[in-house]
């Protein structure tokens, strides 16, 4: 005979609001690790070399910051636009969501003195309108290099190989340690049960178990690379 009590139904319905957090966390954790993933663009199999397209920029970014003129502003902005035509509406939102972010922050930090000298607005816009233009062309080259291309081309341009490797292994960590705090928030919430109101506690947690990640993976780079060896030449992949 089975018990009365075990035929009664369960109608135990836990508040909302248990992983809520949680959620959100890891969707912005994703989308950040998401962004670094940059080896994966648009760069097509008889593209110019990184190294050519690292001096365009860079002699492209120069012109613009020496140039007074508004025509030229225009005709930087008309190219850009007919160039980012031709891309995914995902990437386009990529790319102007940055660029606008930082022009927005410029025309912030340059509003005091727009206030002060109104006979300078106009210059303050131009530089709104450049940071805009630069940061374009910045995220354009980025998207259409792969990272590797990117350190072959800055050590062809002799930039010492301790700098190219500190600049590389932190971003590589980056993303490893944004997929270990994503990890741990999704185990997270598949143990959290009705509302939980310390959600800071939980952030403590997470953000301990990262940085005890982090040393264990720092000593264990470490330890590998005295056992191959390493002598400051780093050649990227």
């Amino acid at each position: 005979m089975i018990p009365e009590w075990m035929k009664n139904e369960d109608t135990y319905v836990p508040p909302g609001g248990g992983g809520t957090f949680a959620v959100r966390t890891i969707r912005a954790i994703g989308g950040a690790v998401g962004r670094l993933q940059f080896q994966q663009g648009h760069e097509k199999k008889y593209a110019l070399p990184a190294l050519v397209k690292l001096f365009i920029l860079v002699a492209a970014i120069l012109a613009l910051s020496l140039s007074h003129h508004r025509l030229v502003m225009l005709a930087y902005t008309a190219v850009l636009l007919l160039y980012l035509c031709t891309w995914p509406p995902r990437d386009i939102g990529h790319i102007l969501a940055g660029a606008l972010a930082a022009a927005g922050l410029t025309l912030i930090l340059v509003l005091p003195a727009m206030f002060l000298k109104p006979e300078g607005v106009s210059g303050n816009l131009n530089l709104v309108w450049k940071v805009f233009l630069s940061v374009v062309m910045v995220s354009i080259f980025n998207h259409t290099t792969q990272w590797n291309h990117i350190t072959g081309a800055l050590r062809r341009l002799h930039v010492p190989g301790i700098f190219i490797f500190t600049l590389d292994i932190t971003l590589k960590y980056v993303v490893l340690l944004g997929r270990f705090i994503r990890d741990v928030l999704t185990a997270y919430i598949h143990r959290a049960v009705g509302r939980n109101d310390k959600k800071y506690q939980s952030v403590g947690g997470v953000m301990g178990l990262t940085f005890l990640r982090g040393t264990e993976m720092s000593r264990e780079m470490y330890e590998a690379m005295r056992c191959r060896g390493f002598t400051d030449d780093y050649k990227g992949l």
